[in-house]
Order: structure tokens, then C-alpha cells, then sequence
């Protein structure tokens, strides 16, 4: 966890694992709704269809009763030509149990000729009155199976004569509603108004009393039952007998019968289960899909940065020895990687100056301090030479010609110290030469350090720019999360509709899970890209601080650099005062040789000039004692500027070029 690629991948798959599993809970939310919904549709659909189909089967037949009831022999025939045409009849039409013609008074005659009366049956008063009725269904006495009575009025001339019976076996009722599927195991039932059971699957049910009257079923049942008598339409959702059941019901239109449709919910959730594997499949293969992404672009991200440690590393321990860093990109990366180059480059350049100022300043420091002994010696020579000729002066008067030979002998010397004299001051202008030289290089050395200044401030700011990009870059990825986003849900309820399209949206289908697929790799993406550019803003942070920094060591050699320029000012002032003491001390010493020829041509004036020569004398030993003693600052300081330039050297020498 110390590199920023294993970082960024924990993140990042973090990231992705709690959103995939958002995703999924949504997933799983929406889609157990919309299979709900879906069963729900489908049931009551089948329901209402049944109806439909049940109604209209009875519609139907109603008609060709009312067909038949209007041929002339039963409108006007008698029983003798009614029955065996009610017989024929039969014989054709296998539907019909039995044809029955019913008299005003409810008196009827069959298609076997049998007789009787029917005035007590409700579908016989109502037809004699002009209705045409479809009796509740009633157990045959002949062939012991659930019968309808279909019974029309029977009119001639406009008047009712009577009433036309069919009774027809409800079979092919049975055969739609146990044929009507709901799933593997759900099915389908009909009760009467009064909540007799007509057609069920279990034949022990038929012609019995619904769950009303059962004192263990739920309530949900139970108000649906009773709303099917009413002839209402709906579905429920109730649980009986450890079971989960949806049950769709609507009325027989026309009919005061009721079809109920109903399937065990365990189906229901056995497609969402399928759905739930399926997501969480799907929901893996993008996240190893997404892990290999984030592998690959951790290592792309990590990569440069690790060669720019290395090299800042390698710098920090001294070594300037680098001249290119290998990242051929050309985004942000690539031009920082471009400016720390450039970085280095300067600075090898102001070490390598640095060196050779430090070189030339230490030879010139010794050369000053060997010039600056010597001229010492000198002046101690001078002075000792001084300090005679004054205690010679006083014997001056009582041997002249010592004197004499005296004098020459301080001509000859002052001859040969005014030599000396104009040496030092030869090596005084070189001292001048090379603290100038030296002062030159500490100013290159300032303007190097202000360009290696304004480099470093130019890298932070295109470092700080880096950061404003990714910021935007950010923005950007949050608008393409978005519309990813909105894709997915628009897919998914495209393959919604093409699932509910059937067979003719398969395709649709398939290129809606495509788009959705996309969607989410986009979204999946987006994010990931988001992770990334907030960790590189984090980092452009850290990287605006680590310039600053710099900035502010560089300002520090700068400072040093400034105090070793002002020292060499110094060191040019003293030398220009040494060599104004020593042109004074060479004038001094043509004056004394002058003053020597004039002793020798004059001795008879020794006497007259002695005391004015004890005077001069004490006056050059003066000069010479100052002279002296700027000979030892001199010294001092070049001593101490051959210090400083030995530091200057050992701290250039720490770096590896």
C-alpha cells in the first residue's frame, strides 16, 4: 500500500464494488417490480381474454338458438312437425344435450317427444316475457354433467307463442378455462354470482361453494371472491396453505359469471432469481473487466512518477549527472517531466561555474597571501634599515667619513627597496586583477541562481495549470457520468418493452443490452477517470509546495552568493589602499636615494642636514610600521578568503556531475 498504482487501484476497485452493488440492489429493486407488474398484466389479461372468449362463446350460441326459434315450423308448427325437427336438429348439432319447445302455460314437448312442465323455472319466465336467458349451470339427469339452459321466445305475427330451450353441455367452457395456463402450475376457475364454483381443475370443487364460507381462508380471498360476484375486476395477492398465490379476476361480459386466474408467486420469484445471477455474473465480469482498466492506467500513472523520484532522489543525494528523463508523453506529465530536466540542466551548469570561480578565487587568495608576506618582509627589512640610519645619525658629526661610507650604503639600499617597492606594487595591481575577477563571477554567479529561481517559480506554475486542467477535465467526466448514467435506464427499459414485444423485440432487445452495456462501461469509466484526476490534483498540490520549497533554497544560495560577492568588494578596497601604501612607500624611497647622492656630494653639509635627516628618517619608519601593518591585513584576509573558497569547493564538490 506505499505505491500510489496499489493505492489507486484499492480505491478505484473500492469505488467500483460499492457501485456495481448499488447498482445491483437498484437492479434487483426495479426489476422484482416490473416482473410483479409484468405477472400481474399477463393474469390480468389472460383473465379478461377468457372472459372474452367464455362470453362470447355464449353469445354465440344464444344466436343460433334465436336462429332456430324463428324457422317457421317452430313458430308455427305443431308438436307433431316440431319435434322431429327439433330432433334433426340435435343430430346435427352434437353441442346440444336436448331441444325443448315450452308452450305459453310452460308445458313442453322434447326433441324424444317426452313431455312435462317448466312454468316454475326462472329462465322460462324471463324468456316468456321476451328475453332471451343463459340458465346457471345445473348437473344433467342424463348424462350427469354441468348443463346450461339457453332458453328465447318463440314469436309469431309479433306475439310471443312460446319458448325455445337448448340445453348445451359447458364442455368447451371447461376446455378454455382448464386449458388457460399461468405459468407451470397456475390455473384457472369459474364461479357462478352466488359463488358457486362451475369449472375448476379439481373436479371435487365444481358445483360447490367458493372460499367465502371457508373459515381458514384469508381475507384477501375472501374480498376477492366477493368481488367477483359483483362482477368486478382486479387482482390480489394472498397467501394460503404455506402458499403465495397472485390472483387475477374480471367478469364474463353479459353473464353474471366470474373467471379467476391465479399463480404460486415462487415462479415469480424464480424469474428473479435468474435475473438476480444473471446481474451478479454480469456485475463480475465488469468488475475484472474494470480491475484490468485500473491495472493498466495505475501503471501508466505510477511509471513516470517513479522515474521523476529516482531522479529528484539521485539529485537530493548530489547527483546532477542527469540529462534526460525517459517519458515520451506529451500531456502534463511529459511537460513536467521536460521542465525538471531543464531544472537540472541549470543547475549543473551554476555548479559547474561555481567550481571553476571557487578555483580561480582560492589561486588568487594564496597568490595574495604569499604577495602580501613578502611585501611584509620588505617592509620589515625597510624598517630595521630605517631604525640604523637614525642611530647612525647621531655619530654623524664625530665620523664623517663613516658617515660617508654609511650614507652609501643607505643609497645603495634604498636604491634596491624602491625596487622591491615597485614589485609589491606589481603584485598589489594583480591582487586588484583578481578580486575583480572574482567579484565578476559571484555576479554571474547571482544572475545564475536568478535564472535557476525563475525556472523552478515557471515549473509550479505549470504545475498549478495542470491542476486547473484536471479540475475542468473533472467536470467533464461528471457530465459523461450523467448521460451514462440516463442511457442505462433508457436501455433498460427499452429491453422492458422488448421483452414485452416478445419474439418481434428480441432483436431490439439485444441491441438495447448492448447500449445499456455501454452505458455502464461509460459510466464504470467516468468514474474511474474522476478517481484519477483527484488524485492528481492532490498530487499537482504537493508538487506546487516541493517547487515553492525550492524556490525559496534557491533564494538562500543566492544570499551566499551575495556575501561572497560583498567579501570580494572588501578584499578590493584593502588591496586598493595596500597598493596606494606602497606607491607612498616607493616615493619615500626615491626620496631617500636623492637625499643619499646629495649626503656624498655634500658631506660638509652632514652636519647642517643631520637633524633633517633624523627627522625624515623617523618619518619613512613610521610609514613603514603602517605599511607593515597593512601587510598583515592583507594577509589576513587573504587567508580568510582562501577559507571561504575551500568551503565554496567542498560544498560544489558534494555534487555529481
Amino acid at each position: 500500500m506505499n505505491s500510489i498504482k496499489a493505492k489507486l487501484g484499492v480505491i478505484v476497485i473500492t469505488l467500483f464494488i460499492f457501485a456495481l452493488s448499488l447498482l445491483a440492489g437498484l437492479n434487483f429493486w426495479q426489476a422484482e417490480k416490473i416482473i410483479i407488474q409484468d405477472v400481474e398484466t399477463e393474469l390480468a389479461g389472460k383473465a379478461q381474454g377468457s372472459a372474452v372468449q367464455i362470453g362470447g362463446w355464449l353469445d354465440s350460441n344464444k344466436r343460433d338458438i334465436a336462429t332456430l326459434a324463428r324457422s317457421p315450423i317452430i313458430t308455427s308448427g305443431t308438436r307433431e312437425t316440431i319435434v322431429p325437427y327439433l330432433n334433426t336438429e340435435l343430430s346435427n348439432a352434437k353441442i346440444y344435450e336436448s331441444l325443448i319447445w315450452v308452450d305459453e302455460k310452460g308445458n313442453y314437448v322434447d326433441y324424444n317427444g317426452e313431455t312435462g312442465t317448466l312454468a316454475e323455472r326462472d329462465y322460462f319466465q324471463r324468456s316468456i316475457k321476451g328475453e332471451a336467458v343463459v340458465s346457471d349451470p345445473v348437473v344433467s339427469k342424463k348424462t350427469d354433467k354441468l348443463v346450461v339452459a339457453i332458453s328465447t321466445p318463440v314469436r309469431f305475427e309479433n306475439r310471443i307463442t312460446g319458448v325455445l330451450v337448448a340445453l348445451i353441455n359447458i364442455g368447451e367452457i371447461e376446455k378454455i378455462v382448464l386449458e388457460l395456463k399461468a405459468g407451470d402450475t397456475g390455473y384457472a376457475y369459474v364461479i357462478r354470482g352466488d359463488g358457486i364454483i362451475i369449472v375448476h381443475p379439481n373436479k371435487e370443487l365444481v358445483n360447490k361453494v367458493s372460499s367465502m364460507t371457508d373459515p381458514n381462508a384469508p381475507p384477501e380471498l375472501i374480498s376477492a371472491t366477493e368481488k367477483m360476484t359483483k362482477g368486478e375486476l382486479g387482482i390480489v395477492s394472498y397467501g394460503y396453505l404455506g402458499t403465495t398465490k397472485y390472483l387475477a379476476y374480471a367478469p364474463i361480459p353479459g353473464y353474471n359469471w366470474s373467471i379467476g386466474v391465479n399463480v404460486p408467486s415462487r415462479e415469480v420469484k424464480a424469474k428473479l432469481n435468474a435475473f438476480t445471477w444473471t446481474s451478479l455474473t454480469i456485475s463480475l465480469i465488469v468488475l475484472l473487466i474494470a480491475a484490468i482498466i485500473v491495472l493498466i492506467v495505475a501503471t501508466k500513472i505510477a511509471t513516470p512518477l517513479k522515474k521523476l523520484k529516482d531522479a529528484a532522489e539521485g539529485i537530493a543525494a548530489g547527483d546532477i549527472s542527469l540529462m534526460s528523463i525517459n517519458i515520451s508523453s506529451k500531456d502534463e506529465m511529459g511537460h513536467l517531466a521536460h521542465a525538471f530536466e531543464m531544472m537540472v540542466g541549470n543547475l549543473r551548469g551554476l555548479v559547474q561555474q561555481i567550481n571553476g570561480s571557487s578555483e580561480q578565487v582560492a589561486a588568487s587568495s594564496q597568490e595574495l597571501t604569499a604577495n602580501a608576506e613578502q611585501l611584509a618582509q620588505v617592509a620589515g627589512q625597510v624598517s630595521t634599515s630605517v631604525t640604523s640610519t637614525a642611530q647612525g645619525i647621531g655619530d654623524q658629526v664625530a665620523v664623517v667619513d663613516k658617515a660617508l661610507v654609511l650614507v652609501e650604503k643607505i643609497a645603495s639600499g634604498a636604491h634596491e627597496e624602491a625596487i622591491k617597492t615597485g614589485n609589491v606594487i606589481d603584485i598589489t595591481a594583480k591582487a586588484v586583477s583578481a578580486a575583480t575577477e572574482g567579484n565578476h563571477a559571484v555576479v554571474s554567479a547571482i544572475s545564475q541562481m536568478n535564472n535557476i529561481r525563475q525556472t523552478v517559480e515557471h515549473s509550479a506554475q505549470v504545475v498549478a495549470e495542470l491542476g486547473e486542467q484536471s479540475k475542468e477535465i473533472g467536470q467533464i467526466v461528471d457530465t459523461i457520468s450523467g448521460i451514462a448514467g440516463q442511457t442505462n435506464l433508457l436501455a433498460l427499459n427499452a429491453a422492458i418493452e422488448a421483452a414485452r414485444a416478445g419474439e418481434q423485440g428480441r432483436g431490439f432487445a439485444v441491441v438495447a443490452e448492448e447500449v445499456r452495456k455501454l452505458a455502464e462501461q461509460s459510466q464504470a469509466a467516468a468514474k474511474q477517470i474522476a478517481t484519477l484526476i483527484g488524485d492528481i490534483q492532490s498530487k499537482t498540490d504537493k508538487a506546487v509546495i516541493t517547487m515553492a520549497n525550492g524556490t525559496q533554497e534557491v533564494k538562500k544560495g543566492s544570499d551566499v552568493v551575495d556575501q561572497a560577492g560583498k567579501a570580494f568588494t572588501d578584499i578590493d578596497l584593502h588591496i586598493n589602499k595596500v597598493a596606494s601604501i606602497a606607491q607612498a612607500a616607493a616615493d619615500g624611497m626615491q626620496q631617500l636615494a636623492a637625499s643619499s647622492q646629495q649626503v656624498v656630494e655634500s658631506m660638509k653639509e652632514v652636519e647642517t642636514f643631520s637633524r633633517e635627516i633624523s627627522s625624515q628618517t623617523q618619518s619613512i619608519s613610521a610609514a613603514t610600521e603602517e605599511q607593515l601593518a597593512s601587510m598583515e591585513e592583507i594577509s589576513a584576509s587573504s587567508h580568510h578568503l582562501a577559507q571561504l573558497a575551500e568551503q565554496l569547493q567542498g560544498a560544489v564538490a558534494k555534487f555529481k556531475m
